[in-house]
C-alpha cells in the first residue's frame, strides 16, 4: 500500500479506492470514500502514499498522542527494557514533481477518540489509543495500526508503573515497509513523570522514511526535542 504510484494508477486501501486519471483535459485525483474527494492537479504527477503523523483526522485538534496500555508495565529501579506497542495509522497522499512534494489528502480507517492528559486548565487534549504490550514486533492490520518500538529507561531509584505513553507528533519520525513504524524512548524520572522522544531510525531493515507533514508545512520544530509527562504515568 505505502509507496509511490505513477499517474493513471488505481488501487484500494481496504474499502477506499484511490485513483488518478485524465478527464477532458483535467488531471484528477479521486478518493472514492464517504465523503467522496476529488481534486484537480495541474500536471499528471506521481503520487506518494505514506503514513503520516496520526493526529490529523478527523481534524487537527491536537498534536499529542496518548497510548493507553491495556496491561501496565512495572519498571524496577535503574532498569532498561524494550517493548512494542501499536499506534493508529493515518494515511497521507502527496503529489511529487522533481522532488518537490505537496500534500493533497489525508484519511484514516480508525475511529478517532480524544482524551485529556493532565488537569483541565494546564493539561493537553490528546488523540487517544489503546494498545496491548508486546515483547516482539507484532502482526498488525497495516491500514489501521502501526508498530511503535519503545525503549524504557527507569532512571529513578524506585519502582514505577507505566500505564500510558504521551508523545508529541511534532517530533515523530515514521518509517514504512509493509507497515508503519516509529522508534521511541521513554525516560522515567519518577513515579509520576517521564520524558518521551523519538529516534530517527527504523525498527527493522528495509524500511523507508515517510514524509514529515509538519516539516513540509514549515512548522518550526525544535531539534531533538522531548515531551515531558508531568501528570502521571
Amino acid at each position: 500500500m505505502f509507496g509511490s504510484y505513477n499517474f493513471g494508477t488505481s488501487f484500494n486501501v481496504n474499502r477506499i479506492t484511490i485513483e488518478t486519471y485524465e478527464d477532458n483535459g483535467l488531471y484528477i485525483y479521486h478518493r472514492k470514500s464517504d465523503p467522496d474527494i476529488k481534486k484537480i492537479i495541474s500536471a499528471p504527477t506521481a503520487i506518494m502514499v505514506h503514513p503520516v503523523e496520526p493526529v490529523t483526522q478527523p481534524k487537527e485538534i491536537t498534536h499529542f498522542l496518548l497510548i493507553g496500555l491495556k496491561k501496565p508495565i512495572l519498571l524496577s529501579p535503574r532498569s532498561t527494557i524494550t517493548y512494542f506497542v501499536t499506534f493508529p495509522v493515518e494515511i497521507a497522499i502527496y503529489a511529487s514533481v522533481n522532488e518537490q512534494i505537496e500534500h493533497i489528502d489525508c484519511f484514516t480507517l480508525t475511529h478517532p477518540k480524544y482524551t485529556l492528559y493532565g488537569t483541565p486548565t494546564k493539561g493537553h487534549i490528546c488523540k487517544g489509543w489503546k494498545s496491548d504490550v508486546y515483547h516482539t514486533i507484532p502482526e498488525v492490520d497495516a491500514v489501521r495500526e502501526g508498530v511503535l518500538k519503545v525503549t524504557l529507561h527507569n532512571v529513578s531509584n524506585g519502582w514505577a508503573e507505566l500505564k500510558k505513553i504521551v508523545v508529541d507528533a511534532y517530533y515523530m519520525k515514521i518509517f514504512y515497509s509493509e507497515f508503519a513504524s516509529m522508534n521511541a524512548v521513554v525516560t522515567v524520572l519518577s513515579k509520576i513523570s517521564a520524558k518521551t522522544t523519538f529516534l530517527d531510525q527504523p525498527i527493522s531493515t528495509g524500511m523507508e522514511k515517510a514524509v514529515e507533514l509538519f516539516r513540509l508545512r514549515k512548522i518550526p520544530i525544535v531539534e531533538k526535542a522531548e515531551f515531558t509527562m508531568r501528570w502521571g504515568l
